[in-house]
């Protein structure tokens, strides 16, 4: 397998991790209350850093068979991996993703959870703690992407092979 196709898996699964971050940005933003007195520039500025963290990502995952290329360029030496299919190392990365997200927010989560509890049952949900849901959204997302990633590898795997293949990506 060319060093460039690994390249393009390792940059793919850095974009889909970095959509994770993206994805809790826009929940913590859209869940958070607006106040009437917030001009227009303060709330683009809201919203600037998950537009631009979406933008580059998109960018990132457009371009990265060119930017395999030149990274490889000159040394795009084939790497031996006998008996190992691209369907085999998506299939790797999916599971390594699911298992670096579940392993890395499952704790947090359970945390968040048990927070959650106390601070329902003994304020009545009034505790103004509550209000900032950027930590607790970030757990619940990562949990929930590892699972996805987990146990959607097959499927994921199909689609990025049919995809790389309908676009000719090398």
């Amino acid at each position: 397998m060319p060093l460039s196709s690994i390249v393009i898996i390792v940059i793919r699964l850095f974009v889909l991790n970095s959509l994770l971050h993206d994805l809790t940005l826009w929940t913590s933003i859209l869940l958070a209350p607006l106040s009437n007195e917030r001009s227009a520039s303060s709330i683009a500025m809201l919203y600037a850093p998950a537009v631009l963290l979406l933008v580059v990502i998109s960018g990132l995952w457009i371009l990265a068979p060119w930017i395999a290329r030149l990274v490889s360029r000159g040394a795009d030496a084939t790497i031996s991996l006998p008996s190992l299919s691209r369907y085999d190392l998506y299939s790797f990365a999916f599971v390594f993703l699911g298992l670096l997200f579940v392993l890395s927010s499952i704790a947090e989560a359970i945390n968040w959870l048990h927070y959650l509890a106390t601070v329902f049952h003994d304020t009545n949900g009034q505790d103004p703690r509550v209000q900032n849901l950027y930590q607790l959204t970030r757990a619940f997302l990562t949990l929930a992407a590892g699972l996805v990633s987990l146990l959607g590898a097959p499927r994921w795997t199909k689609k990025l092979l049919a995809y790389e293949q309908k676009h000719n990506v090398a």
